[in-house]
This record gives C-alpha cells, sequence and structure tokens, in this order.
C-alpha cells in the first residue's frame, strides 16, 4: 500500500469543517444555508483572487522564497489598468478594445513585476523577504498616489466588468422562479479561471523539468547548483509566474467591482495567500509542496470566513481563528517530519 499524498490532512481538515458548519447550523436554526449553491459558489468567487496568486506563491515557497508585495501590487496594477481604460475611451476607443488593452496591460505588468523581484534576488542579492517587503510599501504608496489617496472608478458601462461578474450558466438553475424567464445561476469566471490555472500549475509543477527544478532548489540549493541547474533563471521564471497570476488575479478583481480602492483593495492578501500555501501543506522552508494541498488550503479559509460570518462571530475574532489554523497547520507539517 503506498503511502498517503501529502495533502490528506488538510482535506480531512476540510470535511471536517464542511461537516461541523452544516450541523452547528443545524442545531442552531433547524437548517443550513452553507450547503446552498449559492452561498458554495460565493465562497468560491469571494477567494478565487485569492486562490489564484497562491497557485503561483506555492511554486515560489517551494523555491524556498516569499512574496510580501502581492497584496499591494493587486492595487497597484488594478488601479493602473482602470486609468488606462478610462484614458482610452475619453480618446474614442470603444469599451471592449479598451478593456482589452487594460486587461492585457495589468497581466503583461505583473510578470514584470515579478521580473523585478526576480533580478532583486537573484542579481541584487537580496534575500525574498526584502526585497518584497520593499515592493509591499512602493506598490501600494504608487496606488495611493495615484488615486490621491481614494479610489480607481471605471467609466465602463458594460465590458469592462463583465468577466469578473459573468460565468457558465449551470443547466437546470434558475435563481428567481417567479420571474418570467427563468434566470441561471451562474459558475463565475474567475473560479473557472482558478481551477484552470490550478490545473495547469499541477501539470507544470509535476510533470515538467521545471516543476523537478524547483524542488530541487527548494530542497538544497548549494546541491541543486551542483548539479548544474540554472538556479538564477529559475528564480527569475518563477517570480515571473508569480507575477503573471497576480496581474490576472488584479485583472480579475477590479472588474468583479468595477472599481479599486487604493488603500484597502488586496489589503493583507500577502497573508492569505501564504496562509493557504501553508495550511495546503507546502514546506515554508521549501522542497515540498503540492498545488492540490494549496487548492484544499483556499476551499479551508473560504469555509472558516463563511462559517465565522453564518455564526454571527464578530469580525474583529476572525484574524485570530486564522492565526490559530495557521500556526496549527505549520505545526501538523512539523510532526509529521519527526
Amino acid at each position: 500500500m503506498g503511502a498517503l499524498p501529502t495533502w490528506w490532512v488538510p482535506a480531512v481538515a476540510l470535511l471536517v469543517l464542511i461537516v461541523g458548519t452544516i450541523l452547528i447550523e443545524w442545531s442552531t436554526k433547524g437548517s443550513s444555508t452553507f450547503i446552498s449553491p449559492e452561498n458554495l459558489l460565493n465562497i468560491l468567487r469571494q477567494w478565487s483572487f485569492v486562490g489564484i496568486i497562491a497557485v503561483g506563491m506555492t511554486f515560489v515557497i517551494i523555491l524556498g522564497g516569499i512574496d510580501l508585495s502581492v497584496g499591494s501590487l493587486v492595487a497597484f496594477l488594478g488601479g493602473l489598468g482602470i486609468l488606462l481604460m478610462n484614458h482610452l475611451m475619453g480618446q474614442g476607443w470603444g469599451e471592449l478594445s479598451a478593456a482589452t488593452v487594460a486587461f492585457a496591460v495589468m497581466i503583461s505588468l505583473g510578470a514584470v513585476a515579478g521580473v523585478l523581484n526576480g533580478t532583486l534576488i537573484t542579481r541584487g542579492k537580496l534575500a525574498p523577504f526584502i526585497a518584497t517587503l520593499g515592493g509591499l510599501a512602493a506598490y501600494r504608496s504608487l496606488a495611493l498616489a495615484l488615486a490621491d489617496g481614494g479610489e480607481f472608478r471605471s467609466a465602463s458601462a458594460e465590458w469592462f466588468k463583465a468577466l469578473g461578474t459573468g460565468g457558465l450558466a449551470i443547466p437546470g438553475t434558475n435563481i428567481a422562479p417567479r420571474a418570467p424567464e427563468p434566470i441561471p445561476l451562474l459558475f463565475p469566471w474567475p473560479v473557472v479561471i482558478f481551477f484552470v490555472l490550478a490545473a495547469s500549475a499541477w501539470v507544470l509543477l509535476n510533470l515538467t523539468r521545471y516543476g523537478r527544478y524547483v524542488i530541487a532548489i527548494g530542497s538544497n540549493e548549494r546541491a541543486a547548483v551542483y548539479s548544474a541547474i540554472p538556479v538564477n533563471r529559475v528564480k527569475l521564471l518563477t517570480y515571473s509566474l508569480l507575477g503573471l497570476c497576480v496581474g490576472i488575479s488584479g485583472a480579475l478583481l477590479s472588474s468583479r467591482m468595477n472599481s479599486v480602492s487604493s488603500s484597502g483593495t488586496g489589503l493583507l492578501y500577502e497573508l492569505d495567500v501564504i496562509a493557504a500555501v501553508v495550511i495546503g501543506g507546502t514546506r515554508m522552508r521549501g522542497g515540498a509542496g503540492t498545488i492540490a494541498g494549496t487548492v484544499i488550503g483556499v476551499l479551508i479559509l473560504g469555509v472558516v470566513g463563511n462559517m465565522l460570518n453564518l455564526l454571527q462571530v464578530s469580525v474583529y475574532l476572525q484574524g485570530l481563528v486564522k492565526g490559530v489554523i495557521i500556526i496549527g497547520a505549520v505545526l501538523l507539517q512539523r510532526a509529521e517530519r519527526l
């Protein structure tokens, strides 16, 4: 009998959380809204933006690195994209073409920001914590300066928000039974993109030479150098991949809200992203981790947040619960290695 996959512990934890939430709701309310399709899709939608970044962060943490700039970068890219789209529309561009260019620029600049982080780490010899901590402060400052501390508001009435608010119609569903025409429940595009990226990342990590190199460097960087692995090139590519994921998330989130708050959008995303990766079983020291575990980690955070809201737990205590979960996940990792 083969060994259990590394993500089995978070998978069991997710199952326990789901069952526990349903039982608590039934005991206190006599029914459960948690398992309604609308609520489950709402959890997926809310956390898909974090999940997309967590997919890229998994590679970085397996590599033995970290990136603290992702939340600030989401706000900066989203705001810059809205400014660009509004400018193009003011120059006579149509909504669709302006929105398309804005999305492309946000995603491309995300990859460029990743290249910058990777260059500071590989060529500048900065510790990942220091290099990305600088980015955390710089990108948020740029977002605040561009919006003068306020919001970036989209001038698009339809096309810009279509990607973040639309989705695939689920056959046989109707969220408005009394309406003249049935309105199907939508499987949101951000969730679709999250799962597609996760599946692609699984292939990249498990079935390619690049994935083997990432694991090897995270396990023992010196041994990787002696094995003729291009360590700096792999690091640069990995941080670029994370930047690309941040750009996609920023584009989807700004589309979903049709605006970006320079001070609030993406705030503390870096903690949620790192928490999801660690809860999913990826070692903070690098060398081991799975994409499946990260997806489960994202779902655990989503279920916990939703559970606390349904049970009317004070929002001020939810950070405490999240902190306890993170510490517990790391302790479980350590216990498994003993």
